[in-house]
C-alpha cells in the first residue's frame, strides 16, 4: 500500500493527516465525558442534587439517571456562552482547515480555562501552585491547565458542600421536630421517617423547592 495515502486530509476537517484526525477524534470522544463531568458546571450541580435527595430521604426516587440528565441539561444551558465560543473560534476554523489540531486544542482549552478560573477561589489556586512547586504567573491566563483544573475542582467541591449543608438545615430541623413530637406522645414504635418524609415533600413543594435549587445553582456561577 502506498504510504502517501496516510497523509490525505479529510475534506472539511483541517490540515491534519487522516490517521491523526481519527486518533484525535477518538481521543476527544473518550475524554469528553470526563471533561464535562469535572471541568464544567456539572460537578457542583450533581453534588448538590445528591445532597438534596439524601436530605429529603429519597433513596429510590427520583432515580440517579434523572438527576444526571437534569445536571447535564443545566450544564449545557449555563455553559452555552463558553461552548458557543469554542465552536465558533476553534471548531469552525479547524473544520475549514484554517488552523491546525494543536491550535484547535489550545483555543478550546483556553476558553475552558477562562471559565474555570472565574469560578476558582484564589486560595485554592495558590494551594495548587504550592503543591506543584511553581510561582503564580503575572497574568491569570498563563496559569497551566492542570493547575487551573485542580484548583477549580477543589473550589467546586467546597461550594457544592456548602450549598448541600444549607439545603440540609431545614430538613434536619423538621426531622428533629417530628422525632420530638413522637417521643412526647409516646409513639416509640413509629419510625420518625414515616412521618417526616411526606412532610419534607410537602414543605419542598410549598416552598417551590425545585425552582429555588435550580435558580440558586444557576446564579452561583455568575
Amino acid at each position: 500500500m502506498n504510504t502517501s495515502t496516510l497523509v490525505i486530509s479529510l475534506p472539511g476537517l483541517g490540515n491534519e493527516p487522516y490517521i491523526v484526525q481519527i486518533i484525535a477524534l477518538l481521543t476527544v470522544l473518550s475524554i469528553a465525558p470526563y471533561i464535562i463531568m469535572f471541568f464544567t458546571t456539572f460537578l457542583r450541580i450533581s453534588i448538590v442534587f445528591s445532597f438534596l435527595r439524601n436530605a429529603m430521604g429519597l433513596q429510590q426516587f427520583p432515580s440517579a439517571q434523572v438527576f444526571v440528565t437534569l445536571s447535564l441539561i443545566l450544564t449545557f444551558v449555563i455553559m452555552k456562552p463558553t461552548f458557543t465560543a469554542i465552536y465558533a473560534d476553534a471548531w469552525v476554523p479547524y473544520s475549514s482547515g484554517d488552523i491546525t489540531l494543536q491550535e484547535f486544542v489550545n483555543r478550546s482549552s483556553g476558553y475552558l480555562e477562562d471559565f474555570m478560573l472565574k469560578q476558582t477561589d484564589q486560595k485554592d489556586l495558590e494551594m495548587m501552585f504550592t503543591i506543584a512547586g511553581e510561582k503564580p504567573p503575572e497574568k491569570p491566563k498563563d496559569t497551566p491547565f492542570a493547575i487551573a483544573a485542580g484548583a477549580f475542582m477543589v473550589s467546586e467541591l467546597k461550594k457544592a458542600f456548602l450549598m448541600g449543608f444549607l439545603i440540609y438545615l431545614p430538613f434536619i430541623a423538621l426531622d428533629i421536630v417530628v422525632a420530638s413530637v413522637l417521643m412526647s406522645l409516646g409513639m416509640f414504635m413509629i419510625p420518625p421517617m414515616m412521618i417526616s418524609l411526606p412532610l419534607k415533600v410537602m414543605l419542598f413543594l410549598i416552598a417551590n423547592g425545585w425552582d429555588l435549587v435550580i435558580m440558586g445553582l444557576a446564579r452561583s456561577f455568575k
